[in-house]
């Protein structure tokens, strides 16, 4: 008897595996053929895992086909790729079936870069997955004469001619400058060599046009790791450093302003991080690796076009040693000009003249620093409204932005957006 019990109940545990093997409904007693599994329900529904995105990226070797509903997304995503080689993939639903995400901006900016630049404001981070890029705005010329070198020879004469014209407020200060001391604006004038060390802050008391200008009758020195601080209203724009002679910066100076040596070299030291200009009426200027970049808003002393220089000599060779971060045009009348491979400006070689040639405008769309193929579009400056369109498949982490450049002269863009509409579906 005991046996005929284990059989049947034996039996039965094999039936029901089976069963439960082939499908299993709940809330139906019939589930449908095709299904494993088959819930019915009138007044509930079904809820997969939630998670935000960091999360479901520590999942250990996705399967295939796992679905999970994305906090960060607000989407359910299904796994499509393969374990180890994850590829999430979106399913909104109708409520949002165009699952388009976009950027805009209607404040008007300015380039005059002859290589690709970013588009400020014109990126988007979206989820792993294929995007329709769409990209539109309006542009119009500002300038399509390009500098010559000839005029930014003269307009450095007139601009170093205009601050030795401007009456010395200090005639006393020492030779060395720095080491914890605080200036007030004015006018220092000493009779020969100086230099500077430690920090030397520069304050502006209040007065956001405050002018700064240090004039040496010899050479001007910044030694290792010196520092210049700006508090109270000063401004890079507003502060001139003045040599008659070689004016230098040892590694790791951090400096603020435009320097001019008049007859002699300037040199940056590799570390340095210059908010500013290196300029030289006859003499080398070489920088590097380090950093610099022209100041906010317009100086106080009219550079002509040179307002757009960051380096720029009448007469002597330019270099720069990289990695080197650069934002600003460079430029010699008479001279060689070496490195520069991470300059987001213009390079001027000597005696460059104006080109005659009619200004054009690209426009390009970028995934994570690379130009997407058959994404850029060319078109004169006559033209007053760029669209771009493109296909890309993103990976997690990467980025989709836009890049312009233009030939010659300046260009002026306006109200701009991007837009990524989702095709995973």
């Amino acid at each position: 008897m005991n046996r005929l019990i284990i059989l049947v109940l034996t039996a039965s545990c094999l039936f029901l595996s089976a069963v439960a093997v082939a499908q299993v409904g709940i809330g139906t007693t019939t589930p449908d053929p095709s299904a494993v599994l088959d819930l019915v329900s009138t007044t509930r529904g079904f809820l997969m895992p939630r998670m935000t995105t960091a999360e479901r990226n520590a999942i250990l070797n996705p399967a295939t086909g796992l679905m999970i509903y994305n906090q960060t997304n607000s989407e359910m995503q299904v796994n499509g790729g393969t374990p180890g080689v994850p590829a999430w993939f979106g399913m909104k639903g109708n409520l949002d079936s165009t699952s388009t995400t976009s950027v805009t901006d209607g404040v008007n900016i300015f380039s005059s870069s002859v290589i690709d630049t970013l588009i400020v404001g014109m990126t988007l981070s979206p989820a792993a997955g294929t995007y329709l890029v769409l990209f539109n705005g309006q542009y119009g010329l500002i300038s399509d004469t390009a500098i010559s070198t000839a005029q930014g020879v003269a307009d450095l004469t007139a601009a170093y001619n205009s601050i030795m014209a401007i009456p010395a407020t200090n005639t006393t200060h020492g030779a060395i400058f720095g080491n914890g001391e605080t200036l007030v604006p004015g006018v220092y004038d000493l009779p020969a060599a100086a230099s500077w060390a430690g920090t030397l802050t520069l304050d502006g008391g209040g007065d956001t046009n405050s002018v700064f200008i240090i004039r040496t009758g010899g050479a001007l020195a910044a030694g290792a790791g010196t520092t210049v601080v700006l508090t109270n209203g000063a401004k890079a724009n507003n502060i001139f450093w003045v040599s008659e002679g070689a004016l230098s910066l040892a590694a790791n100076t951090i400096m603020k302003g435009t320097m001019i040596a008049h007859n002699a070299a300037v040199a940056a030291a590799a570390g340095s991080n210059v908010v500013g200009r290196m300029f030289s009426t006859t003499g080398a200027i070489s920088m590097g690796p380090g950093t610099i970049a022209l100041p906010a808003g317009p100086s106080y002393i009219n550079l002509g076009v040179l307002s757009t220089f960051i380096i720029f000599t009448s007469a002597g060779a330019i270099s720069n040693t990289d990695p080197s971060m650069m934002t600003g045009d460079v430029g010699t009348h008479a001279g060689a000009i070496a490195g520069f491979g991470n300059l987001n400006g213009n390079i001027y070689y000597p005696g460059a003249p104006p080109p005659t040639n009619t200004s054009l405008a690209t426009f390009s769309i970028y995934q994570n620093g690379m130009l997407v193929p058959f994404s850029s579009r060319t078109s004169d400056i006559n033209t007053s409204e760029m669209a771009l369109q493109a296909l890309a498949t993103v990976a997690t982490g990467q980025t989709i932005d836009v890049r312009w450049r233009v030939d010659v002269g300046s260009v002026q863009l306006g109200n701009r957006v991007l837009s990524l509409v989702n095709a995973n579906r």
